[in-house]
């Protein structure tokens, strides 16, 4: 019980923090725009105290839990009250008529839903197998490739990663447009497979470099060749991690927003562009159900990928302790 109320205090104590930074933000924004009252003297007042008392009072640790747990809730919150309001039995999404499915069953009765439905997982699913076999050739390769090759190339996988998306989907809209593309499906697939082979890459690459090369000395000491060591010794033993960025290749290419945007084109609209395009015209039950729909479709796809990333550190863990002993 004094963890709970520990918690809950924590939680108090990081609210009011942000209330009152937002508090003293707010003054000191009004005086710079020459726009400040006396009452917002006296809300800043109040909010610096605010911050003075909690820092008194409160523990560090503890505070930052609270704060997390308070950025946690406006993430999530939102997504909560939309999964909510799906089940929503009423015309008007901010009024509650009830608890019902039938939004579902519009939505999976919509042509325009359903197609852009297939068109995503179509996509998804050859961004996912293309991206992991070209992530895992190139993981493999780095590993073993010289630094003057190595590092280079490293650069160039991480700028992909860290480089924002809408950058990505600006130079790829630009060269389809130089090289002559038709914007449309086959755009879209290749848009996501630049971000996506990044990404696999540096999670097959993460898990080689830190299985070793003992077992694999072994089975060349014991007579295997390259190729039996591979699929005997060295592919196992990376499946999970293989199966990991697979999964987080089709997640991030099934609910991607930006690139698709730039590289669709006409009439090739995926789940997320057509719910982006659809609340345009108002919010309603069926977009709802649609939204939540995309996210199960999601969270699975997380849930397995985080799954086969815990195998896999299980099975480092006991290829460590099998080396060393």
């Amino acid at each position: 019980m004094r963890d709970v109320l520990g918690k809950l205090g924590a939680f108090a104590g990081a609210l009011l923090a942000v209330a009152g930074v937002i508090a003293v933000a707010s003054f000191v924004i009004g005086l710079l725009s020459g726009r400040v009252s006396f009452g917002g003297l006296l809300v800043a007042v109040v909010g610096a105290a605010l911050i003075a008392g909690v820092a008194r009072l409160g523990k560090v640790p503890s505070l930052l839990g609270g704060y997390s747990a308070l950025v946690y809730l406006g993430l999530f919150l939102p997504i909560v009250i939309v999964v909510i309001y799906a089940f929503n039995s009423g015309r008007y999404v901010t009024v509650w008529g009830g608890f019902s499915t039938a939004s579902f069953s519009r939505a999976l009765h919509d042509d325009a839903i359903t197609s852009s439905i297939l068109r995503s997982f179509r996509i998804g699913l050859t961004t996912s197998i293309v991206s992991t076999l070209l992530g895992t050739a190139a993981a493999l390769a780095l590993a073993r490739a010289r630094a003057g090759v190595r590092t280079p190339a490293e650069v160039v996988i991480l700028l992909t990663v860290v480089v924002p998306e809408v950058v990505i989907a600006i130079a790829t809209l630009i060269f389809f447009v130089n090289v002559g593309f038709e914007l449309g499906t086959t755009t879209m697939f290749l848009g996501h497979c630049v971000f996506n082979v990044s990404l696999v890459t540096l999670i097959v690459r993460a898990r080689f470099l830190s299985m070793g090369d003992s077992l694999e000395e072994a089975s060349r000491d014991l007579g295997a060749g390259p190729i039996s060591t591979f699929w005997q010794v060295t592919l196992p033993r990376l499946a999970p991690a293989i199966l990991a960025g697979g999964l987080l290749a089709f997640t991030f290419s099934f609910d991607d927003v930006v690139i698709s945007n730039f590289t669709s084109g006409a009439g090739h609209e995926t789940w997320p562009l057509h719910i982006l395009s659809a609340l345009r015209f108002g919010l309603t039950p069926t977009l709802n159900a649609a939204a939540t729909l995309m996210i199960g479709v999601t969270l699975v796809g997380l849930a397995l990928a985080a799954l086969a990333l815990r195998i896999g550190s299980r099975q480092g863990a006991a290829d460590f302790s099998t080396s060393t002993t």
